[in-house]
């Protein structure tokens, strides 16, 4: 059984979480990586496991708006460091069009997710603190700071703060900063405050002191407090987490502790994942590493995108790394593979992957003929080859008009991935000169290029020749893979290349002819 039918089995089963309420978030602090779609969809595939169990579901996404800029995307620190400490819905636009960065960052990543099939509720924090949905929760955060200092003590192993703390953060009424406002005393109706100048290394605080209500939404609670009050507030269930928050006696931990000893709500179902790799480093938006998540649908179709991340247990990591690898090209073939699985039921985990793998509805269970990534990349490199007929002598028959709209996804998918991510040595072009490489053809592979000679003598197609350049190979007790590697030394420098006959067709004869005779002679 696919992982997340397991989780929604084992949530249904236990009857401690119902209603069944699923939530994620993040918070819109520059353009999200890559690694940052996991999380949201490792949370709409228990959604959708859930559902397909006939469960009525919920499923919330958070945008934590209401946070204070702390850091900056790389592309902001020169014109935006006057805004470190704000929050940042109260943080102006780098683009026009958009109220606050918040909202910028946010309606990016909101795109990237529901191109990739996240059919969550969008809510915003700052916006149900406004709202007063908050409110009851900062109460009890604040009547109960002692218990709270206790439980970070207890979880994380860190030392009790000094005496007066306060889990509370306020936007200061004179520099208008949360980062750098310090909570130090509440009368059961107002706060005391001051606007630290050194409180924290990123932003520097104005030095006001003040007195106001906490209520209304001009002030928060810390995140981890945060965290725990969101879930009572919206009503979560479900809730995981990736693995950096969600170590022992992490952000996760603290938050569950919270959210039953302060706030007396049950305890979201835990699901702590791994994180998605590139060049084996996690992904950071502020380090500017990895591909931005708004970029993944412009390398891959959506249901690939989905697919990235859906073939894998949430407690796998996940290495992604299409710089210079076969990354794109593997990710086809295995979600080909789920395909096939899918239509003749062969496996039921690779059946279920590409079930959970598509945006709306899944295909119909019929035989369908799927152009290979890399075939396709192949043939896009070399001259005169109109790719709709090539495939239809692969396949045998002409294609469908389904089959056809694949293979110019497939096109369109595999110029990107030459022009920018294949490695170099993928460049399939027949040299001008005989490359060096093939001085080194042993007698037998020289003996096999002259009879390739006649073969492509004779009028043929690319099927045809392909048979008969295995047999070639049996009739003189040649290995096959040295056979074929000689064809590609001698024409692009490298052992192993595209279709061998379908590759030698799509060059004139002669010229192919002249340089089989100067490397066989």
């Amino acid at each position: 059984m696919y992982w997340a039918d397991k989780i929604a089995k084992q949530i249904i089963e236990s009857g401690n979480y119902k209603p069944y309420w699923v939530d994620d978030m993040k918070t819109p602090s520059g353009f999200a990586h890559v690694g940052s779609i996991r999380g949201p969809i490792i949370h709409s595939l228990i959604y959708r496991a859930l559902k397909d169990f006939k469960q009525k579901a919920t499923f919330s996404f958070v945008i934590n708006d209401f946070d204070p800029v702390d850091e900056l995307a790389p592309e902001l620190k020169d014109k935006f460091s006057e805004y470190l400490g704000l929050p940042l819905k109260k943080t102006s636009s780098p683009e026009p069009g958009f109220a606050s960065l918040a909202d910028y960052y946010a309606d990016d990543f909101i795109k990237a997710i529901r191109d990739l099939g996240v059919e969550a509720e969008i809510l915003s924090s700052w916006e149900m603190y406004h709202q007063g949905k908050f409110d009851e929760a900062i109460k009890t955060a604040l009547d109960n700071a002692e218990k709270i200092q206790d439980i970070y003590q207890k979880i994380s192993g860190s030392q009790k703060r000094e005496k007066g703390w306060l889990p509370f953060q306020v936007i200061c009424e004179k520099c208008g900063k949360l980062g750098t406002t310090r909570v130090y005393a509440w009368d059961g109706k107002e706060v005391s405050y001051k606007c630290e100048p050194d409180m924290v290394a990123w932003a520097k605080g104005c030095g006001h002191e003040g007195k106001v209500s906490p209520f209304g939404g001009t002030r928060k609670l810390p995140w981890k407090v945060d965290w725990a009050a969101h879930w009572k507030v919206i009503g979560v269930t479900i809730e995981g987490a990736g693995k950096d928050h969600a170590s022992a006696g992490g952000s996760y931990d603290i938050a569950m502790a919270l959210c039953k000893d302060v706030f007396n709500y049950p305890q979201p179902f835990k699901l702590p994942y791994e994180f998605l790799l590139i060049g084996g480093k996690k992904m950071s938006s502020s380090k500017g590493l990895g591909l931005k998540a708004h970029d993944l649908t412009k390398i891959l179709p959506r249901e690939l995108g989905r697919f990235l991340f859906s073939r894998s247990d949430y407690r796998e990591q996940v290495e992604f790394n299409p710089e210079g690898t076969m990354a794109i090209p593997d990710l086809f073939d295995e979600y080909d593979r789920c395909w096939q699985a899918y239509i003749k039921g062969s496996d039921e985990t690779q059946k279920r992957i590409f079930e959970l793998s598509q945006i709306k509805k899944v295909p119909a269970k019929k035989s369908i003929f799927l152009p290979r990534f890399r075939d396709v990349a192949n043939y896009l490199q070399l001259p005169d080859v109109d790719l709709k007929d090539k495939f239809e002598e692969v396949k045998g028959g002409k294609l469908t008009p389904e089959e056809f709209k694949i293979l110019e996804e497939r096109q369109k998918y595999a110029q990107i991935w030459i022009e920018k991510y294949a490695p170099e040595d993928y460049q399939i072009k027949m040299t001008d000169k005989i490359p060096e490489a093939a001085q080194d053809l042993s007698d037998e592979q020289r003996k096999f290029l002259a009879k390739t000679i006649n073969l492509l003598e004779k009028e043929r197609s690319p099927a045809d020749l392909q048979q008969d350049l295995y047999s070639l190979t049996k009739e003189l007790k040649l290995d096959t893979k040295k056979a074929f590697a000689a064809i590609y030394l001698a024409f692009i420098g490298r052992d192993h290349g595209p279709r061998a006959a379908w590759f030698l067709l799509s060059y004139p004869k002669e010229k192919v002819i002249k340089r089989l005779k100067e490397i066989s002679e």
